[in-house]
């Protein structure tokens, strides 16, 4: 059953609204603050159930591969286990060579590239894809986990449910995020880390909006995955904690440690990867060479094998020899690394988990031997090590505290929060190379950890907003409305009660329509809208362009920050793209009060839609012959506002805002008019309309 959510682009309803289309019902009215959470629960519904398909797929295929190694065994011997995982790679190559190439690695680099460059656009294909291709990795023995394909595998199917509803770009770029949240959420059943990871990894920009549509996607996703299989973690770690604070200085020795492991197990995982490339082996056999190597590794110790978080369980009960720890974290972070390096399709998190788990076990073990009156527990430097390689390696603090958070329980606050805030500076200090990052530089894509700064943070609304919105009584009649609209540049009023308090707005279409209705009686109130969405006069405009393109609506009130009962102004779509379209190499101080781009006394706002086979389809904005006293101030384009600059090419079904004065209406709207329709349309009636089209009018 498909949902099309249609966004109201009119403002000054009384409720925005979308529309859903539901077939054998019709339209059903949905509240445009209750959409998001809406997508955002479809989203977690997606996620959990890919979550939990995926486990089943591995957890059956596991049981195969067993049986396979086990027949192999009988017939030709142990030695035949290196073979498992090799077996288990050739659909895996078949899948990344010839079906889906995102299919190999871990994924999530895959999800940045479709946050920062593709608007949240992931092929539908790579859910199958990545779902099948990890299935078999994982089931016969790669050294990888679950959660990276997972949120690539959520983010396919998530920007799949966003261009099915016809989302625009920056809420699917919020679904794909909220997708992985939900994939993490469900997999080790840890919302509050998953939340963090797609807050910390994948979005990177923090706000109300972003953070509530992430964990409402993280919660129902993990809903999803209890209803299948209990509310037991993805690991079951045992009560820990410390004898005494003195303890906090081995645990940032730990956090040292960590730092260096998790920048070495990045460079082997990437060296692996330059080694296939350098030799030039095809992808054809590529997955098939790494996991045979995985096997033959594999050969000296078999706990190395699958994800290894039964092994990190054992691990924490401190009941493993030293020597064998260090034998399992050497050899997991070359398996690991040839798995994912290969091209085999696997994440890095479970491996970085159980790298950190060893070195944490050895160094307990350590202090422990040491110091037997001070150290507490193994478990306590097993968890503590799982963090803060994570933190190292991922360059995500808060999502490596809170999974182990939820994993373990909160008893470990000091000691997790001193070795991964020491992990993360000195990794952060040494490398800009983080587990995710580097393809995506050798890609040319330069993933900041903060958002590129933008000139529109250094203006602020006070020096670019209009004061010149007519306020009427509450009690102005449509006639005195009319009036008022008049002499406004703008197509809004606002309305103050008897003590000057500004209660709303109302636009001309309101107006209008009450014109239309025979409803002369009705005063200001009845149709002023209440607007809550407002800035002040310091915010900055990004924050006010935000706010606008979020709302899908064309000016937004200022009022005062002390007294938000006080109208200042009004900011409009057409006064940030001023300041937008100003030479970049003006310095915000310069500029000073916006000048309006032609002063037209008595102007009005058209908006035309552009028409198959009018005039305007297919030309730019400066060969559009609009009359001299007109100007284009936006364009808006499958829900995004586009900047109307001189080389923009007008497309069918655009909708043009121009600026122009009443005479030149009918001219205006001529242009975007099918000349099918112009034909059958008795032009004279418009004021000033040409009877017929002129071509040779000058080009603007």
């Amino acid at each position: 059953m498909s949902l099309v959510l249609r966004p109201s682009r009119r403002f000054g309803t009384r409720s925005a609204q979308l529309f859903w289309r539901l077939p054998l019902v019709g339209r059903v009215r949905v509240p445009r603050n209750l959409a998001p959470l809406l997508l955002a629960g479809a989203v977690g519904l997606a996620a959990g159930f890919a979550a939990v398909a995926l486990t089943a797929l591995v957890d059956g295929l596991i049981i195969v591969f067993d049986e396979l190694e086990s027949i192999l065994g009988d017939l030709a011997g142990g030695w035949t286990l290196m073979l498992v995982p090799a077996i288990a790679a050739i659909p895996v190559a078949f899948i990344v060579s010839r079906i889906a190439s995102e299919s190999q690695g871990a994924g999530v680099p895959y999800v940045m590239v479709a946050v920062e460059r593709a608007g949240g656009f992931v092929r539908p294909i790579i859910a199958p894809a990545k779902l099948i291709a990890t299935g078999f990795t994982l089931g016969g023995g790669g050294a990888a986990g679950r959660e990276g394909p997972i949120v690539l595998i959520a983010a396919s199917l998530a920007s799949s449910i966003g261009r099915l509803t016809r989302q625009p770009s920056d809420m699917l770029v919020l679904m794909v995020a909220a997708a992985a949240a939900g994939g993490i959420a469900a997999t080790f059943n840890t919302p509050i880390a998953g939340t963090f990871f797609a807050m910390e990894v994948v979005l990177r920009r923090f706000n109300v909006r972003n953070f509530t549509i992430v964990v409402v996607s993280a919660v129902v996703a993990n809903i999803v995955a209890i209803a299948f299989y209990g509310d037991s973690a993805g690991l079951d770690l045992p009560d820990l904690d410390i004898n005494s604070n003195w303890e906090l200085f081995l645990h940032a020795i730990v956090g040292v440690s960590a730092a260096i492991a998790g920048i070495l197990f990045v460079r082997t995982r990437f060296f692996t990867e330059d080694v296939f490339e350098f030799v030039g082996v095809s992808l054809t056999i590529r997955p098939i060479l790494g996991l045979l190597g995985v096997g033959v590794l594999a050969l000296i110790e078999a706990d190395i094998l699958g994800s290894g978080l039964e092994q990190i369980q054992i691990f924490a009960e401190g009941e493993i020899a030293i020597s064998t720890l260090a034998v399992l974290m050497v050899l997991k972070m070359i398996a690991a690394s040839l798995t994912i390096g290969s091209g085999a399709s696997g994440g890095a998190f479970a491996p970085l988990l159980f790298v950190g788990a060893t070195l944490g076990a050895l160094m307990g073990a350590g202090f422990e031997a040491a110091l037997p009156s001070v150290v507490g527990p193994t478990g306590t430097y097993v968890v503590v090590g799982m963090a803060a390689v994570f933190a190292a390696a991922a360059r995500a603090p808060m999502t490596s505290l809170f999974i182990v958070f939820e994993l373990s329980g909160y008893s470990l606050v000091l000691p997790l929060m001193t070795a991964v805030a020491l992990a993360t500076a000195i990794a952060q200090l040494l490398t800009r190379d983080t587990i995710y990052n580097v393809r995506l530089r050798r890609a040319g894509l330069d993933v900041r950890e903060e958002p590129a700064p933008s000139p529109l943070d250094e203006l602020t609304v006070a020096t670019t907003m209009r004061t010149d919105t007519p306020i009427v009584s509450r009690l102005a009649t449509i006639q005195d409305l009319a009036a008022a609209m008049s002499q406004s540049r703008g197509n809004v009023v606002a309305v103050a009660d008897n003590q000057n308090r500004f209660i709303g707005l109302i636009s001309a279409t309101d107006v209008t329509s009450a014109v239309e209705r025979q409803e002369l009686d009705r005063r200001a109130f009845d149709l002023a809208v209440v607007a809550p969405i407002f800035v002040h006069p310091d915010d900055n405009l990004r924050y006010a362009l935000s706010l606008l393109v979020e709302h899908d609506i064309r000016q937004l009130p200022v009022v005062a920050r002390d007294d938000e009962s006080r109208l200042m102004g009004m900011l409009t779509q057409r006064d940030v793209l001023r300041e937008v379209a100003q030479p970049s190499d003006r310095m915000p101080e310069q500029r000073g009060a916006p000048a309006p781009v032609r002063r037209l006394v008595g102007a009005v706002e058209i908006e035309c839609r552009v028409e198959p086979g009018s005039r305007a389809e297919a030309l730019t904005v400066s060969q559009l012959p609009l009359p001299e006293a007109s100007v284009i101030t936006a364009i808006h384009r499958r829900g995004e506002v586009v900047i109307p600059r001189g080389n923009v090419r007008l497309e069918t079904n655009d909708l043009a805002v121009v600026l122009s004065v009443p005479p030149e209406e009918g001219t205006v709207r001529a242009l975007f008019v099918s000349r099918r329709e112009q034909s059958r349309t008795n032009w004279w009636f418009l004021p000033h309309a040409p009877t017929t089209p002129n071509d040779d009018a000058p080009q603007r």
